[in-house]
This record gives C-alpha cells, structure tokens and sequence, in this order.
C-alpha cells in the first residue's frame, strides 16, 4: 500500500511531463508549419516572378528576332531584286542587234505558223541567249538560239555579217580564187581546216577581211555539249545563220563539205528550212518532252 501511494504521484508527474513535452511540440510544430507555409508562398510567388520576367524576356527577344528577320528578308528582297533586274539588263545588254532581229524573225515565224493552224503554241519553242554553264568558268557556252520542235532541236549560231562570204574554204579552192592563197598567208590560216571569210566593202578605197577560225566545230562542240548536259536521245541540229546586215546586198559561196553543220543565209531560206522540217520531219518528241527540256534550260538560265 506505502508503495502504491509512492508511485501515484510519480505517475501522475511523468504524464503531466508528456503532456507538458507534446503540447510544446505541437505549438513548435504549428508555429513552424506556419512559417514554412509562408515561406513557401513567399517562394511561389518569386518563382512565377521569374517565370513571368522570363517568359516576358524570351516574349521581347522573339520579337526583335522576327523584327530582325524581317528586315533581313526584305533587305534580302531588295537586293534580290536589284540583282535580278541588274542580270536582266546585263542579259538584254549582251544580245546584239543580229541576235534580237533572228530572234524577232524565228519568233514572227512562229506566230505565223499557228496562226495559219499548221502548229499550236506547244510544239515550238524559241530560246534565245541560253548559257550552259562549266565546272570550269571558261568552258561556259552560250547559244545564240535554240528551236525546240516535235520533229528535232535546232541550235543556231546567228552571224550578223554583210558583204561577201566564203564559207568553209580551204586549199581545195586555191586554183579557182587564186587570191586566197595569199590570203591565207597573210593571215596565217589553216589551209587544211574550213575558214569563213567575210570581205566587206568600207568605202570606195578600202575594203576589209574577217576571218573566223573553227566557226563549224565550236557550233557542233555545243550542240554536242548540249544533248549530253540534257541527257537528249536525239542529235542536236548545229546550224550556221548568216543574218545579212540591213537586208543589204550580199552573196555566200559555200565550200563546205561537212554535211553535219547546216549554213542557212537570210530569212527567206531561214523558212523554208524550217517548213520542210517542221512539217516533213519524223516526230522525236512529245509537247510534254518539249516543255522538260524547256524546264531543264530555265533551271539552267535562272
């Protein structure tokens, strides 16, 4: 009995001490819930501060990129442009009176044939002042201009030449015109190669010689260049244009024996050349055939 009377108070002290021991941690606990809740709002509220601040950041930098890249496009428009309209005036520059007057012929043939119904619009295309371009810059060829038909592509070498021609002569004519052999000496030709020489009156006192070595070969090199860099499944037909200056007087004595090379002077036989072909040819390509190759030479002239 003396013992359980001891012991009572000893209890009741030891739980007063829990209750004294949990009763302070939960005000210890409580007050720093509160702190850490606040802490962690405080937080919060920083970290959409950032993100706002950032978001904004990256929002401006995205603008003045677009901003920036929009007048890089329009500077880059503008000199495109420029460019272009300056490449234009240069490729206009560079076609030469004889040039623009074969053109303007190939071209009122043209119109006449559709407008008589003998072809429509596709089945000819008249290119002028095509380039085919080289891995070496000084191979580059350029074509005066190209015919595509159904029946054959003619590429045409266009010479805006007057006076008289003698085209593909060489020593085999040294006994009929015995002035050529001195000719040849005094210009230091080939006899055995064709020549094209061109003598042209300048005034009553004065009269003056062209000469223009391997005009057939350089016109075959190109038509040749030109089926293989379009893959063609046809020869390309090299033709040599004698366009007469102003329709003036002129004569061509042609000695050529290549029979390749076709030598065409003036308008009149320009057509009739192309009449029997155009019409009385064997069809190579289709309207859609015509239309690549067209394509692929644009690809080539941009």
């Amino acid at each position: 009995m003396s013992t359980d009377i001891l012991t009572e108070p000893l209890f009741i002290i030891v739980v007063a001490l829990l209750v004294i021991i949990i009763i302070s941690f939960l005000i210890y606990y409580i007050k720093h819930r509160n702190e850490v809740t606040e802490n962690e709002k405080i937080f919060k509220n920083k970290e959409a501060t950032l993100i706002e601040n950032y978001e904004k950041t990256q929002e401006n930098e995205r603008m003045a990129h677009k901003k920036e890249l929009s007048n890089l496009n329009e500077k880059y428009l503008e000199d495109t442009t420029l460019l272009n309209n300056k490449l234009s005036s240069l490729q206009q520059f560079t076609v030469d009176k004889g040039e623009y007057l074969t053109d303007l012929a190939l071209l009122n043939f043209k119109n006449k044939l559709v407008t008589e119904e003998r072809i429509r619009e596709s089945d000819m295309y008249i290119l002028s002042n095509i380039y085919l371009p080289s891995r070496n810059f000084t191979n580059t060829r350029k074509i005066d201009h190209l015919v595509l038909t159904r029946t054959g592509i003619y590429l045409i070498d266009s010479k805006y030449w007057s006076g008289h021609i003698l085209h593909g002569v060489t020593d085999e004519q040294f006994d009929e015109i015995p002035y050529l052999e001195g000719i040849f000496q005094l210009l230091n030709l080939d006899s055995q190669k064709e020549q094209t020489l061109i003598f042209e009156k300048e005034n009553d006192e004065k009269v003056s010689v062209n000469y223009y070595n391997d005009t057939i070969k350089e016109t075959e090199t190109t038509a040749e260049k030109l089926r293989n860099v379009l893959k063609l499944q046809f020869d390309v037909v090299p033709i040599i244009y004698f366009n007469p200056k102003d329709n003036g007087g002129h004569t061509i004595m042609n000695y050529s024996t290549n029979g390749n090379t076709k030598v065409i002077v003036g308008t009149e036989q320009l057509e009739d050349y192309f009449n029997k072909h155009v019409f009385q040819g064997r069809f190579q390509y289709t309207v859609k055939d015509l239309d690549e190759i067209a394509e692929s030479l644009m690809r080539l002239n941009p």
